[in-house]
């Protein structure tokens, strides 16, 4: 009885590992000889070799298309530089704070609201 019910758990862990790692997380079976614009690259992930076939680079480019390089090339090592640059001037640029508004007195003995900068912000971050 031990034996059946630990061999069905051997084969229950079996198949949930199999699950997990199966087609869906080795997306590059092979890489592309496409040279990317580097402009036109959004993010990138990295994907090892061991339960992969192959070391590979996956570029997503703007328009969410994924291209398998590489990572041994050149411009590969180059362009995946520029988007942690990227990623880096992004994530430390300082965000203004918001308009502070500090209660003063006006010429009349009123107590007034008077923002102390007159700031209107707008953010358009682009990659």
């Amino acid at each position: 009885m031990r034996a059946a019910l630990l061999c069905l758990t051997v084969m229950l862990l079996a198949a949930a590992v199999c699950q997990a790692i199966g087609p869906g997380s080795c997306e590059c079976l092979k890489t592309s000889n496409t040279v990317l614009q580097i402009s036109k690259i959004k993010s990138y992930s990295v994907q090892k070799s061991g339960l992969c076939p192959i070391d590979a680079v996956v570029f997503t480019t703007v328009k969410g298309v994924k291209i398998c390089s590489d990572p041994q090339k050149p411009w590969v090592k180059r362009a995946m530089k520029i988007v942690d640059g990227r990623r880096t001037t992004v994530s430390s640029k300082a965000i203004p704070a918001t308009t502070a508004f500090i209660p003063t007195r006006n010429t009349t003995g009123d107590l007034g609201l008077t923002s102390s900068t007159n700031l209107t912000s707008s953010f358009n971050i682009t990659m």
